[in-house]
């Protein structure tokens, strides 16, 4: 008799047990789970004060076949590396380029004397006909090129594989490297947990260079020591939301920033000492699902192209002030 009661509870705890593991599993089915409590909601962070927005989308072109990777402005005309191509697309009305260099660009930067070309692990120089001078030796397999900035006759390197900046001069000699560390408190090393890693020379011959991870922009010397940063994280559209931003950077002539963020993109402008000035291009302007940082250049007259890699085309913004 003890038996059969003992057979009966335990029956019926299994009975039960099975009951509300079949409970669960039905009420986590993906048609019938809630939401998660937890997920960051960023939907409000989409909006902009209107009174913010300081530029005007005036035209955009397309790039046809041309997979871009990164874009560069010298002398009216802007130069765009691509899927074993380089397009040179004059903006004064003359005939736009297009020029065959090897595969596999992942960054370019050009200046009165020549076009530096990153290729993932080395730098090619060539002239503005295209032609190939120089490829420097390579950096390692660890090494990920992702943006130049050109001082002169230094060439500073981004690292992201190694998180260091490398510097070479035209003649493709390396005159040392930095890993962006200081002898202060104050230095943290760069963090960069993916390859977004950018740096920018300004108009008065200051090397700039994004510590993604921090969400700070850190100015240092040519031999790589901390002068200054200020960062600035905040779910606001004041700071940097989440990770590795700002993911690209150009300079105005008069020393600001351009950024552009990845993930929930936006493009805005800075004063040196990190305050935003204001909104180049709200995030509603942006439809890919991806979220990539669009890369940006500006002119002399502060006119910001924007190319959009999801939608494979150059945008122009102008200061709205102009239309006036």
């Amino acid at each position: 008799m003890k038996k059969r009661s003992l057979t009966v509870v335990v029956l019926v705890i299994v009975g039960l047990i099975l009951t509300v593991i079949v409970v669960d599993i039905l009420n986590n089915r993906p048609d019938r789970r809630g939401g998660n409590p937890y997920a960051l909601k960023v939907d409000r962070y989409r909006e902009v004060d209107p009174e913010l927005i300081s530029h005007k989308e005036i035209r955009n072109f397309s790039l046809g076949l041309l997979i871009a990777t990164d874009m560069s402005y010298y002398n009216q005309a802007l130069y765009i590396s691509g899927n074993s191509t380089m397009a040179v697309i004059s903006l004064d009305g003359s005939e736009s380029t297009l020029m065959e260099i090897p595969p596999r660009a992942t960054c370019l930067e050009v200046d009165e004397q020549h076009i530096f070309i990153g290729f993932g692990t080395y730098v090619a120089k060539f002239n503005h006909a295209g032609e190939l001078l120089q490829q420097w030796a390579d950096l390692g397999d660890r090494t990920v090129i992702t943006n130049l900035a050109i001082k002169e006759d230094k060439i500073f390197i981004a690292d992201a594989g190694n998180r260091r900046i490398v510097i070479f001069n035209r003649e493709g000699e390396q005159l040392g490297m930095f890993e962006g560390k200081a002898e202060s408190d104050a230095g943290h090393g760069f963090i960069v947990p993916s390859a977004n890693f950018d740096l920018a020379v300004n108009s008065f011959g200051e090397l700039w260079v994004v510590n993604p991870g921090k969400h700070a922009m850190e100015n240092y010397t040519d031999d790589g020591r901390l002068r200054g940063f200020w960062e600035n994280l905040s779910f606001e559209i004041e700071g940097f939301l989440g990770c590795c931003n700002p993911s690209r950077i150009t300079t105005m002539t008069d020393g600001s920033f351009v950024t552009s963020e990845k993930g929930l993109v936006r493009i805005k402008i800075y004063d040196q000492s990190g305050k935003l000035m204001s909104v180049v291009a709200p995030n509603d302007l942006f439809n890919g699902e991806k979220g990539t940082a669009p890369e940006v250049c500006v002119d002399e007259n502060d006119v910001i192209y924007v190319l959009d890699f999801e939608n494979d085309m150059v945008r122009v913004f102008e200061p709205k002030e102009k239309e006036e």
